[in-house]
């Protein structure tokens, strides 16, 4: 279960008991199977997948003399949420696009080096890996170091401290970003 206010693929819709079913027997006459469901406090929470990729919908039950619609916030990811319900309703015409949401080949490699990083901050007893040690073992597997006075004004030592900062911002809130449409670019 995604959160909506933290994930601008969800979509989230009003629902007015038929608007909703009219949706899930058009997604399943096009193709679109349901992968996953569940229900708690926020509403009916719905994974279609299609044909090239997934779709998270939030059905919210409907207010007193509301009505049936999609709902989006204004917020800073407005227009990966206007993106996300067009590309639903796309593939509930039965056009489904494929839409390049993956990272590139460098930026995947960057993204496992982070999180090898994280991985490999604490040793087996649960003392803190030092940052020779990191370099050593995830970062420069292969290399030399040399002895710890060169070590400590080499350049692989102040760019495996910023591989540990970004890893450290990426696991802090970093990820957040992962989840906009388009936001491997930030990835550096």
């Amino acid at each position: 279960i995604w959160r909506a206010a933290q994930t601008p693929s969800l979509i989230i819709f009003r629902d007015d008991s038929r608007s909703a079913q009219a949706i899930i027997s058009r997604a399943a006459e096009v193709g679109l199977h349901i992968a996953n469901e569940a229900t708690n406090h926020e509403g009916r929470h719905m994974v279609f997948q299609g044909q090239y990729r997934r779709y998270r919908i939030l059905i919210k039950p409907a207010r007193p003399g509301g009505e049936a619609g999609f709902i989006l916030r204004h917020d800073p990811w407005l227009k990966s949420r206007i993106s996300a319900i067009r590309d639903f309703n796309k593939a509930l015409e039965g056009a489904e696009t494929l839409r390049p949401t993956r990272p590139t080949k460098y930026q995947r490699t960057r993204l496992e080096l982070l999180l090898a990083i994280l991985d490999s901050l604490f040793l087996p007893d649960g003392r803190r890996r030092t940052l020779r040690q990191l370099a050593q073992t995830v970062i420069y597997p292969r290399s030399e170091l040399g002895r710890a006075i060169e070590w400590k004004s080499s350049s692989e030592r102040r760019h495996t401290q910023r591989l540990v900062s970004e890893a450290h911002h990426l696991m802090r809130d970093g990820y957040r970003a992962l989840l906009q449409t388009g936001s491997f670019a930030r990835l550096r």
